[in-house]
């Protein structure tokens, strides 16, 4: 659109397309936009009442528009009102005039809303609104020059539970607590959660705390936040476990040596915990480093059955029960005996038959 002092200013010229609208006829160019000629004499007024249609205008504002108007809602917060031929007939200020409230519930300057006849009809195209009457004739065209306006997101913040949580829930129906907080300018309608196993409202508060039935397994959880005519949704992932919380996952470092205090490289280290998760063992493993150095974590429970191997010694089981869930425990091993390099358990016993043969014949 473009803007000059003067009358014969062309304020916007715009083509409807071809689109039926009900009880209107309407052809690729039926509907042409006449050039609105702004004459920048007249004085801006204020009004304290919507704009309404008259079928006898008897020229006077605060009487009402007549049909056919042609209503601009400028950029700098006028309402410019033209005839069908597109002459300009008074402009009026939207923030000096009255706000009243629209249907949705929202204040706007009165020129912002208008009363049109009960029945009519209206078409959307582009930044402009056609309302067509009962008999299919064209009696308001609306257009609207402010920019669209940028919406605020919505945010929502779930603090718990945490994506790809496991939680360990030991009544009965499983409930899961899910908590968080709402981000919206706009004013919040409702904050619903639900799961796979159902779904509760959780009013309409920024912060909010509710308990949602889940299900053992696999749980997707979602938090719908609503205003008026806006939604956002946000979802976690979590596993659900029936049954009494296992104990906490501690970490054990510490070194393995021989007898003689020198470290055992490449040793088997393995923290078996006595809690088992569906009927198997849970374990941690490592392997001795050149110093003789091992870190084991996340072993579960401060009670541990410890298991030490290594070719050439004797292999080390044995109980502990740790108090915290960092510790450090050092581990020995004792060698195997050596056997004399020929000297087998067969020939053992037959050395042993000779020294008793001996021994009889000399007593004999």
């Amino acid at each position: 659109m473009s803007r000059t002092a003067g009358t014969g200013t062309i304020l916007l010229a715009l083509l409807l397309a071809a689109a039926p609208a009900a009880g209107a006829d309407l052809g690729p160019n039926q509907h042409l936009i006449p050039e609105l000629k702004v004459n920048e004499s007249i004085e801006t007024i204020a009004i304290s009442g919507e704009l309404s249609l008259q079928p006898e205008w008897d020229g006077s504002v605060t009487t009402g528009i007549p049909f056919g108007s042609i209503l601009v809602h400028t950029a700098d917060e006028k309402t410019l009102v033209f005839d069908s031929d597109g002459n300009h007939l008074f402009s009026i200020s939207d923030e000096r005039s009255a706000k009243i409230p629209t249907p949705a519930g929202v204040e706007k300057p009165c020129t912002w809303v208008n009363q049109v006849p009960s029945g009519s009809r209206s078409y959307h195209h582009d930044n402009a609104t056609f309302i067509f009457g009962t008999a299919g004739d064209l009696i308001l065209t609306v257009i609207n020059e402010h920019p669209p306006p940028v919406e605020d997101p919505i945010a929502i913040n779930i603090t718990s539970p945490r994506e790809g949580e496991t939680i360990w829930i030991d009544v009965v129906p499983p409930h899961v607590a899910v908590v968080g907080e709402v981000h919206a300018s706009a004013g919040l309608h409702s904050v619903v959660v639900r799961s796979g196993a159902g779904e509760v409202s959780c009013g309409n508060r920024p912060e909010f705390a509710c308990s949602v039935p889940v299900s053992a397994g696999e749980n997707a959880i979602t938090v719908v936040a609503g205003t008026h005519g806006r939604r956002v949704e946000k979802t976690v992932n979590l596993t659900v476990r029936i049954g009494i919380p296992p104990p906490p996952l501690i970490a054990v470092s510490g070194r393995v040596t021989d007898a003689n205090g020198s470290p055992v490289p490449g040793a088997s280290v393995r923290f078996e915990s006595v809690f088992t998760l569906d009927g198997e063992s849970i374990a941690g493993t490592n392997v001795t480093g050149e110093d003789g150095r091992y870190l084991v974590e996340d072993a579960l429970g401060y009670r541990q059955t410890v298991t030490v191997e290594m070719e050439g010694y004797s292999t080390l089981r044995e109980e502990f029960i740790f108090e915290n869930l960092t510790n450090d425990l050092d581990l020995e091993l004792e060698p195997l005996p050596r056997t004399v390099p020929g000297f087998g358990s067969a020939l053992a016993a037959l050395s042993l038959t000779g020294v008793l043969l001996l021994v009889g014949r000399k007593r004999w």
